[in-house]
């Protein structure tokens, strides 16, 4: 009987400490669920296949970088071309803030460089469309978009070759899914010639 007791007991111990882990384990398991599954269209995919083919849907958008000008000169102005071409299908969406969520506009961050940025990032006019996955009218970007800077070049820079780089971070949707959350970056060069622009 004192050895029946003393299992119980001993169970009683072991099933009380493993209680609140339990508890904790679960409501950890239906956070993940409510977040994957449950949560806002724009962020639950509809299967776990689904999630998988998101993690590689960075291949719907190409990604290119190029000066304006072939050369500069010290004091010149040029521009910076950040070409993004996306599949048919997709789409990406406006540098302007649209949501809530700073995760849905895209946005560019550059590289320290040489070079003196100018103003803002332009983007080709946007379409204004109807999103499924906000669930509102949305400017948004299919096929082919451009990005692009102003940059001044400092006077007195040697002659050379400088690199101009940066990240795009966006998210692209289907108006069924959205990946989450891709960063792609992006690089090219400006070439700086001896003396003044004439």
């Amino acid at each position: 009987m004192f050895h029946s007791r003393f299992r119980k007991t001993a169970r009683q111990r072991v099933f009380g400490r493993l209680r609140p882990s339990l508890k904790t384990f679960l409501s950890g398991f239906l956070v993940v669920f409510a977040v994957l599954g449950a949560g806002s269209p724009g962020y639950g995919f509809e299967s776990f296949e689904k999630f998988e083919q998101s993690k590689k849907q960075s291949l719907a958008l190409r990604l290119e970088a190029m000066p304006g000008k072939d050369r500069v000169h010290s004091g010149e102005t040029f521009r910076l071309y950040v070409v993004a071409i996306l599949e048919k299908g997709w789409h990406l969406y406006s540098l302007e803030k649209q949501s809530e969520d700073e995760t849905i506009a895209t946005r560019i961050e550059l590289k320290a460089t040489a070079f003196h940025p100018q103003g803002g990032w332009q983007e080709s006019p946007p379409n204004l469309v109807r999103d499924e996955i906000m669930q509102k009218v949305m400017k948004t970007h299919s096929g082919r978009v451009e990005f692009t800077h102003l940059f001044s070049v400092p006077e007195g820079l040697p002659p050379g070759v400088y690199p101009l780089s940066g990240i795009l971070h966006f998210r692209i949707c289907d108006n069924r899914i959205c990946t989450l959350p891709r960063q792609m970056p992006f690089q090219t060069r400006v070439i700086v010639k001896a003396g003044e622009s004439g």
